[in-house]
C-alpha cells in the first residue's frame, strides 16, 4: 500500500513533534532536617557541558545564576576538567570566593542511542555546607536532552530551571517563588 504525499507529510510532522519534545526531569532529593540557613554565596563544581556541550553548559550556567541572584544569593560556577591534575585550584577558587555552601553536579551515568549519542544523562547532586562541612542536601537528576526541535541552550536552561525549583520546594531557597519552565 502506497501513502499519498499528504499522509507523508502528516506523519513527518507528528514525527517531528516527537522527537521535539523532552522528558520531564526527574529529581529524587533528601534534605537534612536540621539544615534551615538559606545559600547567600554558592560555589558550583559541575562536569555540566562534558554531556551534551558547551551551549547547554552556558545555557544552565546563565539560567542559574540569573535565578538564585533573584532568590536574593550569588552564584559561581567552575566548570571540571577531566584533565585537571591539580585539584586543590577549585578548594582555592571555592575559598577566594566565600563560599558558605558548595553545590556538586556531577554526571553519574546516563543513556545513549543506538548511534552512540547521549540522550539522558543522571546528575549526582550534592549541597554542602561549607561551615560544618556536610552535605545538607542531596539529589539524583535523570535528564533528557530532547529532541533535535528544542535548542540545546534552552535544555541546559530548563534543567537550571528545574533543579532550583526543587530546591525552593525542599526549603533551601525560601524567599523566591517557583519558576515555570518552558519545556
Amino acid at each position: 500500500m502506497r501513502l499519498k504525499p499528504t499522509l507523508w507529510i502528516m506523519v513527518a510532522a507528528c514525527s517531528a513533534l516527537i522527537a521535539g519534545c523532552a522528558a520531564p526531569t526527574k529529581i529524587s532529593t533528601n534534605k537534612a532536617q536540621n539544615y534551615t540557613t538559606e545559600p547567600k554565596r554558592i560555589f558550583v563544581l559541575t562536569d555540566i557541558g562534558s554531556d551534551f556541550g558547551t551551549e547547554y553548559a552556558n545555557g544552565f550556567q546563565r539560567k542559574a545564576i540569573s535565578i538564585v541572584k533573584d532568590c536574593g544569593a550569588e552564584m559561581q560556577v567552575q566548570f571540571l576538567s577531566a584533565l585537571e591534575l591539580d585539584e586543590s585550584t577549585y578548594d582555592q577558587k571555592r575559598k577566594a570566593y566565600k563560599a558558605d555552601t558548595v553545590l556538586s553536579i556531577k554526571r553519574a551515568g546516563g543513556t545513549k542511542s543506538e548511534y552512540g549519542v547521549l540522550i539522558q544523562v543522571i546528575y549526582d547532586i550534592k549541597l554542602y555546607d561549607t561551615l560544618s562541612n556536610k552535605v545538607v542536601w542531596r539529589a539524583n537528576t535523570t535528564f533528557s536532552r530532547g529532541g533535535g526541535l528544542i535548542p540545546v541552550v534552552e535544555r541546559g536552561e530548563t534543567l537550571a530551571i528545574d533543579l532550583t525549583n526543587k530546591m525552593k520546594e525542599d526549603k533551601v531557597f525560601q524567599s523566591c517563588p517557583l519558576i515555570k519552565a518552558a519545556k
